[in-house]
């Protein structure tokens, strides 16, 4: 850990413990409770090695994650042990920032218990076993080209490969009756990984000449066990997946309660996701009207309602979409965008940057979550933050032909056009997900337990909201169209969590399912058709995760409103983002407690 980035006044265990650490001067229940969550943190990250590894803690670096039914019932059995002792202090002999990291702990606790109990992952999820795998090799190895660290981590690494045969055996024998769409998408995800073994590691190996051979040959085996796992999928695994990716109203609804970690509850997540789609869709016709009557003087439109809407938005979506890069181009258009868009930050005064040195890289999303989305922020570890910092692209999607590849290729970059990218490159780095992570991890404030266990809820707010903080300050105002696809990207957030909500709780048919989401990001959110059978897919998937954009977006930004409003004419917007920030990604409630805001309404 760097000096940036550790509290003040907080001791570092020694090896073998994790570095959070009890603050100086703290005595009685609350040294105890960081006694108990500094004991969790131990324990959690022996049981999860790759997780270790991920958050810079390099203790394990050379185990693979276990998931036996017998090593899945001692995690069961270690969690319920910690959230005894943890639950047993009381709140109200805490401070509050200490309140505040007893409640995520704990709620990390819950959740574990909740997945290893209620959705088992390992059993139903083969995807599950793909990421483990991916990450357990990517994060040993995403070090500098010159880092004197490469010998440490690659006799790490062939640990790890070495244990692949026995890790991939296992997945195996766990893995029972998976839902379709999971198991046809871990046929692509794990051709990617194993891409990585074949073209990715090997170039690493003379990092440690002393290791390369047997590198080279534990990778070897890695590769066999790896087409093995493949054939395995495709031949015996995919026939019998038939199990439901519906977690169903019960189940859904408490890992939604996990997941947020807010008072917002179902229904009033769904009248409010109404609301928002009809403003943004009015706001969209007011910005396309002048456009369309410029593009299409001859067309005529008349009546009113969703009618009109769709017509005369869905033409001018439809023009201005036609202007985007090629894949050869993609990646240099995003960051002549980075460029533009930090010029911008800095002129409207919307929040600190991270310095243009560090360690920030636009790159091609790694293999083994090719295709899960579009783009990703992959942070530097937790314990590492001069780690490098990723903002990763997924590759444009193939169709099996060389038709079928054109036409996906357009649809894509159609949905991903000039506008739309900039939007991205907005979310994911600056001033959104990247921006935050570098406030967060160099916090003096923000103790290792709210960098670990971080709120979803709070980085997706952020980031969407940091969409609409650019454009509210001024961004591309020469550009009506810029902002047409601004608001048509907006419309994401709420759709997203109606989606998770019907799709996961309800009981209707699949194919009903289908047709809706499909029709209301198609025709009411006009995406594309690549982007709205991707979403689908993605919202099949994954839970709750969707639901966490728009939650997060309300609740940030209703912090944001009551900040200016209490402030008045001294507000001032940097300052309070980087108030906000400093706090790390804590459950959006909690940060309107330390800003002393009153509670939401």
């Amino acid at each position: 850990m760097t000096e940036d980035a550790a509290p003040r006044g907080v001791t570092t265990p020694g090896a073998g413990r994790v570095p959070g650490g009890i603050p100086a001067g703290v005595t009685g229940r609350e040294a105890e409770f960081y006694a108990a969550a500094d004991a969790y943190l131990a324990d959690m990250y022996r049981e999860h090695p790759t997780a270790a590894t991920a958050a810079g803690l390099h203790d394990h670096d050379a185990r693979l994650d276990d998931w036996s039914e017998t090593a899945a019932r001692a995690r069961a059995a270690t969690a319920r042990r910690h959230q005894a002792r943890i639950a047993a202090v009381d709140p109200a002999a805490l401070t509050p920032s200490a309140r505040i990291d007893r409640s995520v702990v704990l709620n990390d606790i819950e959740g574990t218990l909740f997945s290893l109990v209620e959705i088992r992952p390992h059993e139903r999820d083969p995807q599950f076993h793909v990421d483990l795998l991916g990450n357990a090799t990517l994060h040993l190895t995403l070090l500098d080209a010159g880092s004197p660290a490469w010998p440490e981590r690659l006799e790490a690494l062939l640990g790890r490969l070495r244990a692949v045969p026995d890790f991939l055996a296992d997945a195996r024998a766990t893995l029972r009756r998976p839902p379709r769409v999971i198991t046809e998408m871990v046929l692509g995800t794990s051709a990617g990984s194993l891409r990585f073994f074949e073209d990715g590691l090997p170039p690493l190996f003379g990092r440690a000449p002393l290791l390369a051979a047997d590198l080279q040959a534990a990778n070897a085996r890695a590769i066999a066990a790896l087409k093995e796992f493949q054939d395995w999928v495709r031949d015996d695994l995919l026939p019998r997946s038939d199990g439901d990716w519906r977690l169903g109203r019960d189940r859904w609804t408490r890992k939604l309660r996990l997941t947020l970690q807010s008072e917002m509850d179902a229904d009033t997540i769904a009248r409010s996701a109404r609301a928002s789609i009809d403003a943004l869709r009015a706001r969209m016709l007011e910005v396309a009207e002048p456009l369309h009557r410029r593009l299409f003087p001859d067309h005529r439109h008349d009546g009113d309602g969703g009618t009109r809407l769709d017509a005369i938005v869905g033409e001018v979506v439809d023009a201005v979409s036609a202007r985007h890069p090629t894949r050869a181009t993609l990646f240099e258009y995003v960051r002549g965008a980075v460029a533009r868009i930090k010029e911008h930050i800095r002129r409207a005064d919307i929040v600190t940057l991270p310095p243009d040195d560090d360690n920030f890289a636009l790159e091609p999303t790694p293999g083994f979550l090719d295709g899960m989305a579009v783009a990703f922020f992959n942070p530097p570890p937790t314990l590492e933050p001069h780690m490098k910092k990723s903002f990763w692209i997924s590759s444009l999607p193939r169709g099996g032909s060389p038709e079928a590849d054109r036409a996906l290729e357009e649809s894509y970059l159609r949905e991903y056009n000039d506008y739309a990218l900039q939007g991205l490159a907005i979310h994911e780095a600056f001033p959104g997900h990247y921006v935050q992570y570098w406030h967060a991890l160099r916090s003096p404030w923000a103790t290792v337990y709210k960098k670990i266990f971080s709120s979803g809820t709070y980085a997706e707010g952020w980031a969407v909201l940091a969409e609409r903080l650019m454009y509210e300050s001024g961004y591309a105002a020469d550009q009506p169209e810029n902002l047409l696809i601004h608001l048509k990207h907006g419309l994401r957030a709420p759709m997203n969590a109606l989606i998770d909500a019907r799709l996961h709780a309800s009981t209707e048919p699949e194919a009903d399912l289908d047709r809706w989401a499909l029709d209301l990001m198609r025709r009411t959110g006009f995406q594309e058709e690549a982007e709205a059978r991707g979403k689908l897919r993605r919202a099949k998937v994954t839970s709750t995760q969707l639901s966490t954009y728009f939650v997060g977006l309300v609740e940030m930004t209703a912090i944001v409103e009551d900040a200016r409003r209490a402030a008045g004419s001294g507000f001032r917007m940097r300052e309070f983002n980087d108030r906000l920030l400093s706090f790390g990604a804590i459950p959006p409630r909690d940060a309107r407690a330390l800003l002393q805001l009153p509670a939401a309404r």
